[in-house]
């Protein structure tokens, strides 16, 4: 297989579950629901409804098509590499490939990624060309994993370089003398959002160890500054909220709660200076994790321990997958074992897979990617790739 033949096998399209929530019907539901405004509250039920019991019919009808994703082709760059799959030829595709799905990129200074598509949450609007810091350190670890390829080196290191412009374009939310917290992306928002500091923590630390000479020192005082935020942020019994507040509509979930523990630990592993405190942190939060989250029975992870609103989904694959990176993170292998079988029981039909199981034990989103099928399959391969190492 030539290596272009070999980009396009893992260049994947796919649907998605905001796929009804981002058209320009589901903006306007969502702008309305959040206005606690009557029809807004109607819209969103009869959507949610809808995308719930006729998912393909609901996409055909708003004219949906499959993108793809830059966190999906990040995911599947980190696997190939995890699998010593990656050729110099596919790398500098990959690259490239990369490269045409960032935000913006011509006009911009540097380097970022989003979604692509419009988003209404309770921070507001953020249109198709907003970066994310909960997306972009997903592709700068796939630079650093392209860079060890000779062919595209330079412009790899040269695009991972490039994302200093969007950390330092993140809006500075709170600030003193040990702490910082950044915005989600370099727009206006109203609430602080904790995984997505943590994220910015670990990004913050990839360019304290890897970034330009000039920038490194004040890389390590921000993610310095904002691993203290997010430990500060950390309720007794080691959980996080999603947001920094005790408003309305805050949640504590499953997933998030993982990527704020992933992020801590990668950040302390780059920068040991910080190890005893992301250490005790994510200590904590893992047991947090383990006895709120994990269900016994069942043999897998609970969405909420505190909710925001209802929906007509039981379990979910994101929960699972981001569970199955800690289990292989903290070297619980054989838990990750059990965890990986009963998630293939669940979530598998045959050569689909689906990212929910709903209240009546229908699966639902069918080869979503994005949502946790490919994080699943990552986690996976590294699980995989530890046992072997130890037989």
């Amino acid at each position: 297989m030539s290596a272009y033949d070999e980009f396009q096998e893992v260049k994947w399209h796919a649907f998605d579950p905001y796929d009804i929530w981002s058209s320009r019907l589901g903006v306007m539901v969502r702008r309305a629901y959040y206005s606690d405004e009557i029809l807004g509250k109607l819209g969103a039920v009869t959507l949610a409804l809808g995308d719930w019991l006729m998912p393909g019919v609901s996409r055909r009808i708003i004219s949906a098509e499959p993108r793809s994703y830059p966190i999906v082709e990040a995911h599947r760059i980190l696997q190939l590499e995890t699998e010593n799959r990656l050729s110099s030829d596919l790398s500098e595709a990959l690259t490239a490939n990369l490269a045409s799905m960032s935000v913006d990129c011509a006009q911009k200074q540097g380097w970022a990624w989003g979604l692509g598509f419009p988003w209404m949450s309770k921070n507001g609007l953020y249109g198709p060309d907003v970066p994310f810091v909960t997306h972009t350190p997903y592709v700068m670890e796939a630079f650093l994993v392209l860079a060890g390829k000779s062919a595209p080196r330079n412009k790899a290191i040269d695009m991972f370089q490039g994302t200093w412009w969007f950390l330092e374009s993140l809006r500075v939310m709170h600030e003193d003398e040990t702490t910082l917290a950044l915005s989600y992306a370099p727009v206006k928002e109203p609430r602080m959002v904790i995984n997505a500091n943590s994220y910015a923590a670990f990004a913050y630390a990839l360019h304290a160890v890897h970034g330009e000479h000039e920038i490194q020192s004040a890389a390590l005082e921000k993610a310095g500054k904002l691993i203290n935020w997010v430990i500060r942020e950390q309720q007794q019994d080691g959980s996080w909220f999603y947001y920094a507040d005790a408003k309305p509509g805050n949640f504590i979930d499953c997933f998030h709660s993982c990527f704020v523990v992933k992020n801590l630990l990668k950040t302390g592993r780059l920068l040991p200076q910080f190890a005893e405190q992301t250490d005790s942190a994510t200590q904590q939060g893992r047991q947090y994790i383990q006895n709120t989250f994990y269900d016994d029975n069942k043999a897998l992870c609970r969405r909420f321990s505190i909710r925001a609103h209802r929906d007509p989904f039981r379990w979910d694959l994101y929960d699972q997958a981001e569970y199955l990176g800690l289990l292989v993170d903290f070297g619980a292998l054989e838990r990750a074992r059990d965890l990986v079988d009963q998630v293939e029981n669940s979530f598998c039909q045959g050569e689909n897979w689906f990212c929910r199981i709903d209240i009546i034990g229908r699966r639902w989103g069918k080869n979503f990617l994005r949502w946790g099928i490919v994080p699943f399959w990552y986690h996976r391969t590294r699980m995989n790739k530890a046992l072997a190492g130890i037989k």
